[in-house]
């Protein structure tokens, strides 16, 4: 729950800041263009900005909803590492899909849509309400429609002004995460605790 909060908060300071200190947005937000000329933490930083009290209010909303359940299922450092990893993944992916550009890329969308796969991986049988369809979904079933929409909006340029790219490499990163966690972090640990419990003797 600590990092979960930790997140909102500093993504509410950045929004405050971002309406106070000129120049901000656009020093910190994802330009792809920039980004690959040298303006690195742009890939890192875009995550934690937004572009309006409602963008913001919506994103830490649905982390708050979802992320306090995947935290204590991953552990904190995971959860961080998921997190970030998956607004890299978004970012990456826009990137690819879109092209080398000058136009601003921010919010935790992309992160926060890794951190709805996850909640899908977890927790299948778990039944959501999407707005605007107000019928229970497996979470399962609601990710992969998700997916499929966000990649549908995409490729025929719907609702431009949204990263639908950006989105649906949320989703592709938290899957990879999430197969990588199962079947390789896992084992790992599995390995680690069973020789733990074995008798070395010394030549």
């Amino acid at each position: 729950m600590r990092v979960t909060l930790a997140i909102i908060a500093a993504c509410v300071v950045i929004f405050i800041v971002q309406n106070i200190v000129p120049g901000f947005t656009e020093a910190f937000s994802l330009v792809p263009s920039l980004a690959l000329s040298g303006a690195y933490w742009q890939f890192f930083t875009y995550m934690f900005l937004h572009g309006s009290l409602w963008h913001l209010t919506i994103n830490m909303f649905i982390l708050f909803m979802f992320g306090i359940m995947i935290e204590n299922a991953l552990g904190r450092k995971w959860y961080l590492i998921f997190f970030i990893l998956s607004g890299l993944g978004s970012a990456l992916f826009h990137m690819v899909l879109t092209g080398n550009s000058m136009i601003l890329v921010l919010g935790a969308s992309g992160a926060i849509f890794g951190i709805l796969t996850a909640f899908a991986f977890m927790f299948p049988d778990m039944k959501l309400i999407i707005f605007p369809i107000f019928i229970p979904i497996k979470a399962i079933y609601a990710i992969i429609a998700i997916a499929a929409f966000e990649l549908f909006l995409g490729i025929f340029d719907i609702l431009p002004g949204l990263a639908h790219f950006g989105h649906f490499g949320g989703i592709l990163t938290g899957i990879l995460l999430m197969l990588y966690w199962k079947y390789i972090h896992k084992n790992r640990l599995r390995r680690r605790n069973e020789m733990r419990d074995f008798e070395f003797y010394w030549e």
